[in-house]
């Protein structure tokens, strides 16, 4: 389903108004439901490392430069990064994550061995890289918003319908003790579908290929 077709399945459940046309400029309970909709997907992809929002981000480092912003590694803030991920494949090896706090860092040079994340996302690598080395690790996409009719969540179809169920459940709670049965059924069909998604989108990363530590 795209964004305007969740919004009136959406509206369907919970008898909240006739269906939409666009999910553009909407007012009342229109805007009321678009935001509902928009609100469970971003909660969702911000509930777990699912595997559909996952990717192997990489980047080059620079001779002498030790510190990298979110840009130089390719990435964007709302992003998240696996610390433990971070690899050199050339080396065949993983870079050991530290305590920025618990370790003095020197200036010495060489293809990286540790690396410190700061509370911006940027990293520190130890020694400082002496040439070009192309550094791997597991990236998970910051949470994409819906917007227009057509907008499409990332998920496959046949869990097209946890969005709604969870939308059903946040608006259900607002409304108060008068909409408990609503409350219930939402929640319940909402823990089956993402029991499924689950099982489907979270496998172990750990069976690719391993590289040494």
């Amino acid at each position: 389903m795209n964004y305007l077709q969740l919004v009136n399945d959406f509206m369907v459940e919970t008898n909240m108004e006739d269906q939409i046309a666009t999910v553009i400029g909407q007012i009342d309970d229109g805007l009321k439901a678009t935001t509902w909709v928009k609100d469970a997907w971003i909660q969702i992809q911000r509930a777990e490392r699912w595997s559909f929002m996952w990717s192997e981000g990489s980047f080059p480092t620079v001779a002498n430069q030790a510190v990298y912003s979110l840009p130089n590694q390719n990435r964007v803030n709302g992003d998240s990064v696996d610390i433990y991920s971070y690899r050199i494949p050339a080396s065949k090896r993983f870079i050991t994550p530290i305590d920025l706090n618990l370790v003095r860092f020197e200036d010495n040079t060489g293809s990286p061995t540790r690396v410190a994340e700061y509370p911006d996302g940027s990293i520190r690598l130890s020694p400082v890289p002496d040439a070009i080395h192309t550094v791997k690790f597991d990236l998970w996409a910051a949470p994409v918003v819906l917007t227009s009719d057509l907008d499409v969540p990332s998920v496959a179809s046949q869990w097209h319908k946890a969005i709604v169920w969870r939308a059903i459940v946040n608006y259900a709670r607002e409304q108060g003790k008068e909409w408990t049965g609503l409350y219930t059924a939402a929640t319940r069909e909402f823990n089956h579908i993402y029991a499924d998604m689950q099982r489907q989108y979270l496998p172990p990363l750990g069976r690719r290929v391993p590289l040494t530590r």
